[in-house]
């Protein structure tokens, strides 16, 4: 189904970190959480991946409030707070994070911020078209493939 693209968003976030982060980068990654605006830019975000998907599959239309309760109780800020906080915090080192946040303070950063969803929503909707647009291809080599496992156990 395709609604595992719509989660894939969430899932990247998501992403597993070896490294152990410090108070220090945690509070700085707080900091940066707020000054992103995380909370409503992951609020619109999912909503314009829903979006997109509800477009790409009209079949999920009558499941959308069950798939937009599931996002708030999954993929809600809160939810992912404590995970995203120990995420930043590892990837980068209390001063970094100061960096960061100073950049998103500009012009230029808060913009970045305000277009982030728009250029997800965009990217995914390109990676989506592309792959419809060569699906065929991949579908034959596996086709392919299969009927050469197939001969070669055979053997």
């Amino acid at each position: 189904m395709k609604i595992s693209k719509l989660l894939i968003f969430g899932l990247i976030l998501l992403l597993p970190t070896l490294a152990v982060a410090d108070s220090a980068s945690e509070k700085e990654a707080e900091k940066l959480l707020d000054t992103m605006g995380m909370e409503q830019l992951l609020e619109r975000s999912m909503d314009q991946m829903l979006r997109v998907q509800l477009q790409q599959n009209p079949g999920l239309v009558p499941f959308k409030e069950i798939i937009k309760t599931f996002l708030a109780t999954y993929m809600s800020y809160d939810s992912l707070k404590p995970d995203l906080l120990k995420m930043y915090a590892a990837e980068f080192s209390a001063s970094e994070l100061k960096e960061i946040n100073a950049f998103y303070a500009t012009d230029v950063g808060k913009k970045t911020i305000q277009k982030m969803p728009t250029l997800m929503a965009k990217g995914g909707q390109i990676g989506s078209s592309r792959i419809q647009e060569h699906i065929g291809e991949l579908q034959s080599a596996i086709e392919a493939e299969s009927k050469r496992l197939q001969e070669n156990t055979a053997k």
